[in-house]
């Protein structure tokens, strides 16, 4: 394999979480099969109610202004402490999907895939990095040689590195939140009630720059956002949350299923040549 394209490959699997971010935090939808990454759990922060979300009380938000929603729904998003994120996004002509569970803490565990390009498991755990690409991503991006080295490990790699530094904002529910109030259009308009998966619900909806940006909001319990959705403009998409103060799956990987992402990417200016690696 030669050396640009061993080069190039981490660059895509960053392209790829940059992608998820942008649609995650616009807006990006409801889809595929949870990512299950090894391991325990660390607990949540938000206590969790066994009523039936139509039984629970009403929360009053579907009374006030759109941008008072959105904050009210944001302040629970951070305080249930973690949420799973599952969603579809179109940015750039490129169709990322993505099923993560991630928490306030920065630890985040999935999958995340491009169309017909394949998909990869991701693991965060602190600055911590684990990626692990499936057979399509390797004959699309790495090719043979490096997929016959790497094989079924996973590529290690920190937050430090400059492709990935990035990930910190769709793994972070703290960033995530931020960005939803930040990214917020003005003029919002408060719709009709609906419902999310059961639970009652109102939609706010805003516009800026050709795009129509929707996000729904519990209207009993928690006033928790059930779902963002984007129309028009260059990126669109839609995401669903759930699972709210679900642990994430804190098991790294072993050090024995892991390779070096930065050794396989020559740790320098020059990439590795993937022959020369021993595991």
């Amino acid at each position: 394999m030669s050396e640009q394209r061993t080069a190039r490959m981490p660059a895509v699997l960053a392209g790829l979480v940059l992608l998820a971010c942008a649609t995650a935090c616009a807006g990006g939808t409801a889809g595929g099969a949870p990512g299950t990454a090894p391991g325990s759990s660390a607990g949540g922060t938000a206590a969790r109610s066994s009523a039936p979300a139509s039984a629970q009380p009403e929360n009053g938000v579907a009374a006030l202004p759109g941008p008072e929603i959105v904050q009210r729904s944001v302040a629970a998003l951070k305080e249930a402490g973690s949420v799973r994120i599952t969603g579809r996004g179109s940015s750039q002509g490129q169709t990322v999907t993505f099923d993560l569970s991630a928490d306030t803490a920065g630890n985040c565990a999935g999958t995340m895939g491009l169309s017909g390009q394949g998909t990869f498991r991701l693991v965060k755990l602190g600055t911590q990095l684990w990626v692990k690409p499936d057979e399509v991503f390797w004959r699309t991006h790495g090719g043979a040689a490096t997929e016959d080295l790497v094989g079924d490990k996973y590529l290690k790699t920190t937050t430090d590195n400059t492709d990935f530094s990035e990930i910190g904002t769709v793994c972070d529910l703290d960033a995530l939140g931020s960005a939803l109030v930040e990214q917020t259009p003005g003029g919002l308009a408060v719709g009709r009630p609906v419902t999310v998966d059961g639970t009652p619900a109102v939609p706010v909806t805003g516009t800026a720059d050709g795009a129509t940006s929707t996000l729904t909001v519990a209207t009993r319990g928690r006033p928790y956002p059930l779902r963002m959705e984007r129309t028009g403009g260059e990126e669109t998409g839609r995401v669903e949350l759930k699972e709210f103060g679900t642990p994430v799956p804190t098991q790294t990987p072993a050090p024995s299923d892991t390779i070096d992402l930065d050794r396989l990417n020559g740790g320098g200016d020059e990439p590795t040549d993937p022959s020369t690696l021993s595991l």
